[in-house]
């Protein structure tokens, strides 16, 4: 039970004592920080709060800070020692609202007023007044979702009073929205006061004119006229309000390519590995998979994030989904390649059959030559095999990828190779492969560089938006000629009504496509974010089914909101657009919150008996250390089994890290020793 109360919004004060206590900036900003972002290195926290001091100068302040707190009050609400976290017996009103929006209270939500820490300034602490300017923006955001959300049920309901209020609180939240004015002069005119709507419609227009230099979008105009004609017809929900076309997803012509479309058919003829870089978003995955088509029939295996935390999880998803599309291919599994892939694919097993582990060197090798052997029969016959999103995939994965190529590439049995990844994420142990790879002339590297001013006015001309093509300049500025942001900012600017008329004055700073994602996220139904939430938690263990148990409601219920993802282009089926995306979506989750659905996730996914090492992970951030350790060391165990040594070493590593911070010392003690070296 919480014995204390943080009140962060409009100020910074706690509750609890006899009188309320007025809270020193830093430790205001240590609490709030806690609060909403959860365990936080205490270096990181000192490192923010005073930047100008030497490492150990801040640390120093830091515990003088903790232990003044600790003096003030006679308990203890910071735990914790290199990694502290805020105790279970204080609750925050900012934490209360971000709960009450995700649970549909969007009334009590609006009933916590203030901006986070009131008029507290950090202007000497730049690291933690750009996270501060955030988490007000996202609690407002937040504010934004509940006050629309109120006055469409009330609306809906046939309460116009209230649903007046909530669009009067929605337009102060956000008066530079053109869409909160166009709700706000429906409900009056259907409240019957006509003269309040025009009069709101003469606002919306100066408002434009100054802000903007613009005129109104055609749909207020259309309200406009529709209010003098008395033609106003009230509200039905549908969202999302307009389905993106398709060529803003999948621009139809590939454009501004032909220098790297030339240099990888050299590598095609030399039948050299490619490895497509680039900044996110900048077309590597689009290059690849049309030079693939270009060349005849291929495959993709796509990494997934979270991939890289489970052994073989990228090999595995992929030779499953294989097949289910061709069964012949496992009915035709020789008996002793089959019993080594149901090391990895326990479905592969005979009823009752347990496999040994491995043992040495010579068991490790016809396990990786069973493996091979399974990916060139699933490959044969193909032309290309596109690795998308190789950053995320897995160790174990690519060591059967490197070692099938080793072994058929040579004589032909394996198809060409088309890698992509973000540029400087690759590990040093591949990096260091391909590198060399490239200096024996079997592997090619290739950078992407953003387009042209040039080639984004052909890329708008393409896509067939009426107004787009006009933007070139000014989206090449604003994007840097990046493809994705471009797309990005072409959907903000459909979606808030903007394109048709011109550039506008106010948008995030260049670069910053991930808060316009986030405006794209603010337009969807409670359901849908939360179902795209779970996703992007859930990572490559989604699924509708999965998702209904996180949030307990049956999967049926899921068709309107999935379909509302999809048109907004947010998911397509069960993954994401983009892992940029995916991104924008985990950023949207407020930490408490984040924290919940990991646990949610953890327990069903230990119903499930998922991998111990995805299980342990969610335990983990939903800060759950102690219940994540049996996984880890179920982790190490499976490592083990495999020759894994180094991988068993760092989850035995883990669990005695938590042991012995929350002093188990003996057991962390006994895992140390059984850490394997070497």
């Amino acid at each position: 039970m919480a014995d204390w109360r943080l009140e962060v919004l409009g100020g910074a004060r706690l509750l609890g004592l006899a009188e309320p206590l007025e809270l020193q900036r830093r430790v205001a900003a240590v609490l709030a920080w806690l609060a909403l972002e959860g365990p936080t290195p205490k270096y990181r926290l000192a490192g923010m709060l005073w930047p100008g001091s030497g490492e150990d100068t801040a640390r120093n302040n830091m515990r003088q800070l903790l232990r003044r707190l600790r003096v003030s009050i006679g308990a203890d609400l910071v735990l914790g020692g290199d990694v502290v976290c805020l105790s279970e017996r204080v609750v925050t009103d900012a934490v209360e609202l971000e709960a009450h929006v995700f649970a549909g209270r969007h009334a009590q939500a609006l009933a916590l007023a203030g901006s986070l820490l009131g008029t507290l300034d950090f202007d000497d602490c730049p690291d933690f007044e750009a996270w501060l300017l955030q988490a007000r923006e996202q609690l407002e955001a937040l504010r934004r979702r509940a006050a629309s959300a109120e006055a469409d049920a009330h609306e809906q309901r046939g309460d116009l009073a209230k649903a007046l209020q909530f669009a009067e609180r929605l337009l102060g939240l956000d008066p530079l929205s053109e869409e909160a004015y166009r709700r706000l002069m429906r409900l009056h005119y259907l409240a019957g006061d006509r003269m309040a709507a025009l009069g709101l419609f003469e606002r919306c227009e100066r408002m434009l004119r100054e802000e903007y230099d613009a005129t109104p979008h055609p749909d207020t105009l259309a309200l406009a006229r529709d209010v003098e004609r008395g033609q106003v017809r009230p509200l039905v929900v549908e969202r999302p309000g307009r389905s993106l076309p398709l060529s803003v997803l999948r621009p139809p012509v590939l454009v501004g390519r032909a220098r790297e479309w030339a240099q990888m058919e050299e590598a095609w003829a030399a039948r050299q590995l490619m490895l497509l870089q680039a900044e996110p978003g900048v077309g590597k995955s689009r290059l690849a998979l049309d030079f693939a088509a270009s060349k005849g029939r291929y495959t993709v295996f796509a990494a997934r994030p979270g991939d890289a935390e489970v052994p073989y999880a990228l090999l595995v998803r992929n030779v499953r989904q294989c097949f289910a599309e061709r069964p012949a291919l496992q009915r035709g599994l020789e008996p002793w390649i089959r019993r080594e892939l149901a090391r990895i694919m326990p479905e592969c097993a005979e009823p009752g059959e347990v496999l040994p582990p491995l043992r040495d060197e010579g068991d490790r090798v016809r396990h990786l030559d069973a493996l091979s052997e399974v990916l060139r029969r699933i490959t044969e016959g193909l032309d290309s095999f596109v690795t998308d999103d190789l950053q995320f995939a897995d160790a174990a994965s690519l060591e059967v990828g490197g070692y099938a190529y080793g072994r058929f590439h040579q004589t032909g049995d394996f198809p060409v190779i088309i890698d992509c990844c973000r540029l400087g994420e690759l590990s040093p142990e591949v990096s260091t492969l391909i590198k060399r790879l490239e200096q024996a002339r079997l592997a090619m590297f290739l950078t992407l560089e953003p387009l042209s001013p040039e080639f984004v006015g052909e890329m708008l001309g393409s896509l067939s938006l009426p107004g787009a093509a006009s933007l070139a300049g000014e989206l090449t500025r604003y994007t840097g000629g990046n493809p994705l942001f471009i797309t990005e900012t072409l959907k903000h600017l459909m979606e808030s009504g903007s394109l048709e008329r011109g550039w506008p004055e106010r948008l995030p700073p260049p670069g910053r496509v991930r808060q316009l994602i986030q405006q794209r996220l603010e337009r969807l139904s409670s359901q849908a974010l939360q179902l795209a939430q779970v996703a992007a938690l859930a990572r490559m263990e989604f699924t509708l089914e999965l998702a209904g148990e996180v949030l307990e409601v049956s999967p049926l219920s899921f068709a309107e909101p999935l379909r509302e993802l999809e048109a907004a282009q947010i998911l397509r089926g069960e993954r994401f657009t983009h892992d940029l995306v995916l991104e924008a979506v985990r950023g949207s989750i407020p930490s408490a919150l984040r924290a919940l659905l990991h646990r949610r996730l953890a327990q069903q996914l230990e119903r499930r008996q998922a991998n111990p090492a995805i299980i342990a992970q969610h335990w983990l951030e939903g800060s759950e250390t102690r219940r994540a350790v049996p996984f880890l060391l179920s982790a190490a165990r499976l490592d083990e089994a495999h020759l894994r040594r180094a991988e068993a070493a760092t989850h035995y590593a883990r669990a005695a890290s938590i042991l012995e911070a929350i002093g188990e010392l003996e057991e962390a003690s006994r895992l140390k020793a059984r850490i394997p070296s070497g």
